[in-house]
């Protein structure tokens, strides 16, 4: 049965339904409906819970005291489901401050079992339990008050069959002997920091290999500045400024407040306020004798050549495996492992001597070949 939960008294009267579940151990499912058009952290909107074969959707946004899923999501006797947990996981961290853990994702789960990478909920229920689900709300404003029953059908099935899923995917886990895999890979969204940004890493996205030196610590200092004005302001980076402006004020010879806004990067009711804390960066930035960036080459036709073959051995692997192949590694990674002979993803863990060993044979085969 699916409930709406939308006010405080409505989830004090679950409490001791998910109370109990913290103490006797157990699974729930869960999901959420978010929007993260306007604002800096994706908005929470609500919350659907499976519980047996009962759906709560709870409705964040008229709720003011949520303390009582911050312990769900943190309770460690508790394995939260999901599908595609990554954004889930995010909207969580962010809008609770707690780490939903320890989960399992059902959309991974088929993927080490063959499935395509990015395979939807919706197909995978179908494919489990012949159930075709609609998609009617899929593109909805989930902000909007109040709900409709078309929306609230729509949310509780985002976790009436995350359970089936669950079982099927854990089984044939076990069947082909991947578990440890499984395991190993849902390990690292464990880490509180894919989902909590630190302005002062924000360089980190960008790629300003092609800049002289003096303008990478421009960009670096210039990506920070623009994190902490999004986040202090709640709205995305870009409405304070897109890359490409980003990129082509760290490389400019402003050196006024109007010469910055005569280059048209802020709008015109923004530019006077920022523009002169642009320009005090530009001013006081230092560079260091170490590049932040390298500058990556491009790959000469025959090492194209080489990584496609390369693409082709991976996709066997894949097949042998019966693993995804995006799983396992893309071509970025094989482009990365051909450049270097290093790689933090194909390298390490299962994936060494699944795919990164043979890989490596590949490349001195193939480099014997061409002496």
């Amino acid at each position: 049965m699916n409930h709406l939960i939308e006010d405080q008294q409505q989830l004090k009267s679950i409490e001791p339904l998910l109370m109990e579940l913290c103490e006797a151990g157990g699974i729930v499912s869960v999901d959420t409906e978010f929007l993260r058009e306007k604002t800096y952290n994706a908005k929470l909107c609500l919350m659907q819970i499976g519980i047996g074969s009962d759906q709560y959707c709870i409705d964040v946004l008229q709720i003011e005291d949520l303390t009582v899923l911050k312990t769900l999501m943190a309770c460690d006797a508790v394995t939260k489901l999901f599908h595609a947990a990554r954004q889930d996981m995010e909207v969580i961290v962010q809008t609770l401050g707690v780490l939903p853990k320890p989960i399992f994702d059902t959309q991974l789960a088929a993927a080490f079992c063959g499935a395509d990478m990015q395979v939807g909920y919706g197909a995978l229920v179908s494919d489990v339990t012949g159930i075709e689900l609609p998609k009617s709300q899929s593109r909805t404003d989930w902000t909007k008050r109040p709900l409709s029953a078309d929306q609230i059908k729509y949310a509780g099935e985002d976790v009436a069959y995350l359970e089936a899923l669950y079982e099927r995917g854990l089984g044939e886990l076990r069947e082909q002997n991947k578990e440890d895999w499984f395991n190993s890979e849902i390990e690292l969204l464990y880490d509180k920091s894919l989902y909590l940004i630190d302005p002062s890493l924000a360089y980190k996205r960008l790629n300003g290999g092609m800049l002289k030196l003096k303008h990478q610590y421009r960009l670096k200092a210039l990506a920070k500045w623009r994190e902490q004005m999004a986040q202090s302001r709640d709205i995305p980076r870009t409405w304070i400024m897109r890359d490409d402006k980003l990129f082509e004020l760290a490389q400019s010879s402003a050196r006024t407040v109007d010469q910055v806004i005569e280059m048209g990067i802020f709008g015109k009711k923004s530019a006077s306020r920022l523009a002169p804390q642009v320009l005090a960066i530009l001013k006081e930035v230092k560079a260091g004798d170490q590049k932040i960036w390298r500058r990556v080459e491009p790959l000469t036709k025959a090492e194209k050549s080489v990584c496609s073959q390369l693409m082709q051995t991976l996709s066997s692997l894949s097949a042998s495996a019966n693993v995804a192949q995006a799983l396992l590694g893309t071509r970025k990674d094989i482009e990365s492992l051909f450049r270097n002979r290093q790689s933090k993803k194909l390298l390490r863990g299962w994936r060494k001597e699944l795919v990164g060993e043979p890989l490596l044979e590949a490349i001195r085969k193939l480099e014997g070949q061409a002496l």
